[in-house]
């Protein structure tokens, strides 16, 4: 489903493959970067997502991109010029007293094989890249982004009735709004819960045959938060 969001992804994604070129993708959780980058790589299969691991050293950190993108070493990597999408880069980030290998490593792949990276973080990447002795190199790294997506955390209007628009004809604006604070409410988890709601909303519709109205959405909203639960799906279909 496409949102003002997703296509501002989508057009950052596109410029890294296209040009082979660093680029950020950064937004508080809950956002829907993830969601945005995974439907972004149904319609390009040159393209590979990673998500980094927590753990390991370099070894394991090569081994994983190979896998991920199905070659066996660095000469095979180059030679397909993959565009790499690295989700929750922040764990990339070395602790401190420790060098920045794995970043360094990738620093490398871009620079002398034109493979393009996309960098899909929290604040926290930029933040932790600039703390600490390695903030001088990091800065330097970071230099190399070519074009930077930074997600605003409210979610506007326009974005609210695209999310909404998927599952309900020319939503109005009561339930526009109601949409807008369920993904804006803090610490509840943004435009992702609203998605979740939208979702579980529409599979009660179908089952029921209620319409998906507002009072229907609070309802699922209720029951989210354990308050008042509704008819499950077997109940309903006995």
């Amino acid at each position: 489903m496409k949102t003002v969001l997703t296509e501002k992804i989508a057009s950052t994604l596109d410029y890294s493959r296209r040009r082979h070129s660093c680029v950020l993708i950064q937004g508080r959780t809950g956002r829907g970067k993830t969601e945005a980058v995974k439907l972004w790589l149904t319609q390009h299969p040159d393209a590979y997502y990673l998500d980094c691991p927590a753990d390991g050293g370099l070894k394991d950190f090569k081994s994983t991109i190979f896998e991920a993108v199905g070659v066996s070493d660095r000469r095979s990597l180059a030679a397909k010029r993959p565009t790499l999408i690295l989700d929750e880069c922040a764990r990339l980030v070395p602790g401190q007293g420790t060098r920045a290998r794995k970043l360094e490593y990738l620093r490398r792949l871009h620079d002398m094989y034109k493979i393009g990276l996309a960098f899909v973080a929290t604040d926290f990447f930029l933040r932790e890249c600039c703390n600490g002795n390695l903030g001088e190199y990091l800065e330097q790294f970071i230099g190399r982004f070519r074009d930077k997506l930074i997600i605003p955390d409210y979610v506007g209007k326009h974005e609210i009735r695209d999310i909404m628009s998927g599952f309900i004809k020319d939503p109005n604006d009561r339930i526009t709004l109601w949409g807008s604070r369920i993904a804006n409410a803090t610490g509840t988890g943004g435009a992702r819960r609203l998605w979740w709601l939208m979702e579980d909303a529409s599979e009660v519709s179908r089952v029921t045959g209620q319409p998906l109205t507002l009072s229907l959405l609070q309802a699922v909203l209720k029951d989210y938060e354990g308050k008042n639960r509704l008819p499950s799906s077997e109940a309903q279909e006995r």
